[in-house]
């Protein structure tokens, strides 16, 4: 009757048992119990490790063709076991520790085991034994794996290689090159799950075919060549390619590189959104530079720990005498007189540290180029996400021609504000109003009259009469030399504009040759009186007034 093994697991603890009717591999948790019946020589031949099944003597049940090849070799490993006839395993000299745990493991005090097994000299592989306690006929028993040290570290760090493949952002895939001298036999035969979301394609619809078949246009643009010819030299390749898929063109960053005779692998990227992204940034960044380089101001960036220049624009350069690019990590004390350095420095830390922009009205900035200059300059803090100031900018407009201009006009200003208060001393110096008598104004003109000082008289007349309550206006033209029509128009249109507010006007002191040019011209003054000189328009006046001039009698003493 052939024997079989009965593996039974609850919760964290397992076994092995054998019997003669059947075995069982029985799994027991809280909510769940499963039984699974096992020939013990299939169950070691099928592992890959070399296995034997021992009962609680430590008598070999059975053990796998992995096993027999092992210890028929040279450096075999030497198992704790005691001996029983020939169908043990024997070790020359069993550790007594070793020796322990599978007695504590045969009888049931412990569900598994690991024991390091002793070094078979050097370059022999280092054996683990590892033991999974089982019952036999009621007894104990163990099922024993013969585990290589290297083996499985090989093993293992192939799984964590082939996790990585799996589960990396980038897309993996291996081709084989089924006839070295055609590349149109280069098959897909492992992809990784990335290439599937990069492809925009199943892998399944892949896999198995070439390269040919799956991607027709790669042929156009040389891939397939390449790839064959990688395999076929050996060599590796970077590069980035543009792809005309079926959905539209690609950039994909490509890594490929030749794994064993017959076979390439290639790792890629798709970079698509990531080159449009960068071509944005560098335009914007050329759109940027180019408003700096262009603006009409001085442009300067620090840094904040050592306000060491960083960023200039053409004109700080230029206004400094320097070529592009030799002002950047400079400080202000390397082109400035250190006192005014010193300033501009003390002046930036404070900006920086209060973290609100700073306006300097007016800045004397020597010049190697243009001398000494003014400039407005504004400080602005650049701040990081935390607030803190990292950078300091600053713009400075060159002003001393605009200083200049404006002092200029300022200077015009003041000499025409001169000027027009000299005009208006001279017109009222040319149109004075003088009271000689309580209700008497008298008004002497003299010099050249024209149509402005006509003009003026008019003004000058009503206001006079006004201010002075005056009744009786005497206009003496004894200075004048000459009167036209319009300045004879002006006079009436004064006389008439003082009669309107009440006072009586008349004009003395004629000269003959002012006369005769009335009378040539055609003039009439209409009821304006006129008299000899100021002496008789004053008599007028007084009489007009009600007063009488007579000669005063000599008193004696």
């Amino acid at each position: 009757m052939r024997p079989v093994v009965t593996i039974q697991q609850r919760g964290p603890r397992s076994a092995i048992a054998s019997g003669s009717q059947g075995g069982c591999v029985q799994t027991t948790a809280e909510d769940r119990a499963e039984t699974l019946h096992i020939d013990p020589r299939l169950l070691i031949e099928a592992l890959d490790d070399p296995a034997l099944v021992i009962d609680a003597r430590g008598a070999v049940l059975c053990k796998n063709e992995r096993l027999d090849r092992l210890l028929s070799g040279l450096g075999a490993p030497s198992l704790p076991l005691s001996p029983e006839g020939d169908r043990v395993l024997l070790s020359l000299a069993p550790a007594a520790a070793d020796v322990a745990r599978i007695q504590a493991l045969l009888s049931g005090e412990v569900d598994r085991a690991e024991i390091d097994l002793p070094d078979e000299g050097r370059g022999a592989p280092r054996w683990m034994l590892r033991g999974l306690a089982c019952s036999i006929g009621g007894g104990r028993g163990a099922l024993l794996r013969l585990i290589d040290g290297g083996e499985r570290h090989a093993r293992e760090h192939q799984r964590r290689c082939a996790q990585v493949v799996e589960s990396m952002h980038l897309g993996c895939t291996f081709l084989a090159l089924e006839a070295p001298e055609d590349d149109r036999s280069l098959r897909y035969v492992y992809m990784n799950r990335a290439s599937e979301r990069i492809a925009s394609r199943p892998t399944a619809a892949m896999l198995g075919q070439t390269m040919d078949e799956s991607v027709p246009s790669l042929r156009q643009i040389g891939i397939p060549q390449r790839l064959a010819e990688l395999i076929r030299s050996g060599g590796t390749d970077e590069s980035e390619v543009i792809l005309p898929l079926e959905e539209g063109t690609r950039v994909m960053t490509t890594w490929s590189f030749p794994v064993g005779d017959r076979c390439v692998a290639v790792i890629y990227d798709d970079v698509t959104e990531r080159r449009a992204t960068a071509a944005s940034l560098e335009s914007a960044r050329l759109l940027l530079d180019g408003i700096v380089e262009h603006l009409p101001l001085m442009l300067f960036v620090k840094d904040a720990e050592e306000l060491r220049y960083v960023r200039v624009n053409r004109n700080f350069e230029e206004f400094h005498g320097h070529a592009p690019g030799e002002l950047i990590g400079l400080r202000a004390s390397d082109l400035l007189p250190q006192a005014l350095a010193a300033k501009i420095d003390a002046e930036s830390r404070a900006v920086l540290a209060g973290g609100v922009p700073v306006e300097v009205p007016e800045l004397r900035v020597p010049s190697k180029r243009f001398g000494d200059r003014i400039g407005r300059a504004r400080f602005i803090p650049m701040e990081d996400a935390t607030g803190k100031g990292r950078y300091l900018l600053g713009l400075i407009e060159d002003i001393t021609d605009r200083k200049k201009i404006e002092d200029a006009q300022r200077q015009e200003s003041i000499l025409l504000e001169t000027q027009r208060r000299l005009i208006e001393l001279v017109q009222e110096l040319s149109t004075p109003s003088i009271p000689i008598h309580p209700g008497i104004l008298v008004v002497p003109l003299v010099g050249q009259m024209d149509s402005s000082r006509g003009a003026q008289l008019v003004e000058s007349l009503v206001a006079a009469v006004e201010r002075h309550h005056a009744e009786f206006v005497i206009i003496d033209i004894t200075g004048v030399t000459s009167v036209d029509s319009a300045v004879a128009n002006h006079l009436l249109q004064a006389t008439r504009a003082a009669g309107l507010l009440g006072a009586e006007c008349s004009v003395v002191g004629a000269s003959p040759s002012i006369a005769r040019t009335v009378i040539e011209l055609g003039i009439e003054f209409g009821k304006l009186a006129t008299h000899r000189d100021l002496q008789a328009g004053f008599r007028h006046a007084l009489a007009r007034k009600g007063y009488v001039i007579s000669p005063r009698a000599d008193r004696k003493a």
